[in-house]
């Protein structure tokens, strides 16, 4: 899709919380594509995508209010490409 907005958002979160919860609760949201656990400052890396900046504004806002989240940062896709030997 040409117009679709896409976002990776990096969150940190609470350590009292399981993870899988969090993960559970974000993959519902409308907008979210993917999640990966990670290791490093990052504790959870989630792809989303939207065709209007406003209701990927409500996406981030949603993940934002996920319980279990305690700070997250957005990446905005600019340009995608693709390695043609994975397709």
């Amino acid at each position: 899709m040409e117009n679709t907005i896409s976002v990776f958002i990096g969150a940190t979160s609470d350590e009292k919380v399981k993870t899988i919860e969090t993960v559970r609760e974000i993959m519902k949201i409308p907008g979210v594509q993917k999640a990966w656990e990670l290791t490093g400052s990052l504790d959870l890396l989630i792809l989303a995508s939207s065709t209007s900046v406003s209701s990927l504004n409500s996406v981030v806002e949603a993940v934002r209010a996920c319980k279990g989240i305690r700070g997250e940062t957005t990446y905005l896709v600019l340009e995608s490409h693709e390695n043609a030997k994975s397709r």
